[in-house]
């Protein structure tokens, strides 16, 4: 049940081969329960964060939510995937905690199809945006810190830095995003839908760079 289903994947396969040039991940009912239990107001605490939910019962519980945004997905299947990949947890009283946010893709084939789309896709993008003679508006935000003087031992200390940073970062965008997902949803979903995407990715060259590579 985690990340994308092996219909999904073919799906994208075909239209990668087929020369599309506009591809669209659609959201699976696991993460699109837990998406939906960070944003909708009726599942956050009084804080705004994920509320802690009874399994059963009318709203706000994990029954109604996974009813409402898990698809044809039966609750305790849900609940069983969830605490399966340590997304949640369950308290003695049989309540659910939410304590991840998001959901890995899993299998060879998946990892490639949500790395292309979510990462090579939408950073290409937005070089051929920038680079375009043609473009009538602003260049989109393209950033990138290196430096070459990092000492091999200090490699590990970076990456777990640099995930923790971006991580911090990606959650940040998340939530600002979720928040515009909310500000016009009494108005009609497809009156005007836009797709916008920050990507946040760490580079280790696995060899000795030349000067001539900047």
């Amino acid at each position: 049940m985690t990340g994308l289903t092996r219909k999904e994947v073919r799906r994208l396969r075909d239209k990668l081969e087929a020369g599309h040039q506009t591809l669209s991940l659609k959201s699976t009912p696991l993460s699109e329960v837990l998406h939906r239990w960070h944003s909708e107001s009726e599942f956050l605490d009084g804080d705004g964060s994920p509320a802690v939910l009874p399994f059963i019962g009318e709203s706000p519980s994990f029954q109604d939510l996974v009813k409402r945004f898990g698809g044809d997905i039966p609750a305790g299947a849900m609940r069983t995937e969830l605490k399966r990949i340590g997304a949640i947890e369950e308290n003695k009283d049989g309540s659910l905690k939410l304590v991840k946010r998001s959901v890995a893709p899993h299998g060879i084939d998946e990892k490639m199809m949500v790395s292309l789309i979510h990462g090579a896709y939408p950073m290409l993008a937005t070089v051929a945006h920038n680079i375009d003679p043609n473009r009538t508006e602003d260049t989109w935000p393209q950033i990138t810190a290196f430096t070459r003087h990092v000492r091999k031992s200090d490699l590990a200390r970076i990456r777990r830095i640099s995930k923790d940073r971006l991580t911090d970062i990606a959650f940040t965008f998340d939530d600002l995003f979720m928040a515009y997902e909310t500000l016009h949803e009494s108005e009609d979903a497809d009156a005007d839908q836009n797709l916008v995407a920050v990507g946040t990715f760490y580079f280790e060259e696995s060899g000795k760079a030349s000067e001539s590579d900047w």
